[in-house]
């Protein structure tokens, strides 16, 4: 974190600024006193001031940037249940951790109308959530919106794509290519395979619709 610069009468009334303006104690700063205040008498005078350049430290500022992402994420959910409710007021969403992203489940009646067409409406909904996160709160993990089970069921089916064409590529010792994918089709085959030492992945292509290739890795 950068350090900030605090002016005040004396050093003590300098250092409960910081706190204050950090939401911090006094023991989680690092502090620099840059100038002593010249005593009660002289600063009359003088009209000096002490001065001082504070800075979290690292365990606070952990906790702190933790505690930013918690809001940040705490909006888009509020965000994203505005933007279901305009569609559906009777719906839900509930949220879940996987992997190194946070699932959005809308909870509907059943009818498929925040899936739409082959899944065309979720993944409008996602790109959607994930640009205003990627802008406002790009700290917070990537955001999966399923519902009604559509995307869990797509996953394990790219899951499985991707066990089995890796094992045929070990078996024939050379690369072999997905169908063309979006990319957010094509982040789970790479996630599905990232841990497999024997392994190695890439997208080719041009435009939106990019293959994956999965290599023995040299």
């Amino acid at each position: 974190m950068q350090s900030i610069e605090v002016e005040a009468k004396t050093v003590a009334e300098a250092i409960a600024l910081a706190c204050k303006q950090l939401q911090t104690t006094e023991d989680n700063l690092g502090i620099e006193v840059l100038e002593q205040n010249p005593g009660k008498f002289l600063s009359i005078f003088s009209g000096r001031k002490a001065k001082i350049r504070v800075a979290l430290k690292k365990a606070d500022f952990d906790s702190a940037r933790r505690g930013t992402s918690d809001e940040a994420l705490d909006a888009l959910i509020i965000l994203f249940d505005r933007i279901v409710q305009y569609i559906d007021p009777a719906a839900r969403i509930e949220t879940a951790h996987r992997h190194n992203e946070v699932i959005f489940n809308i909870i509907g009646d059943g009818s498929g109308i925040f899936i739409g067409k082959k899944g065309q409406t979720i993944e409008a909904l996602q790109y959607l959530l994930n640009k205003i996160r990627a802008r406002q709160a790009g700290d917070t993990p990537h955001i999966l919106v399923d519902s009604e089970g559509y995307r869990s069921r797509h996953i394990e089916n790219l899951e499985s794509l991707a066990i089995r064409l890796s094992e045929k590529a070990k078996t024939k010792g050379g690369t072999v290519t997905t169908p063309p994918l979006n990319a957010a089709d094509r982040r789970i085959i790479h996630m599905t395979l990232k841990h497999d030492a024997a392994l190695t992945t890439w997208s080719k292509g041009d435009g939106v619709m990019r293959k994956v290739i999965i290599a023995p890795r040299q």
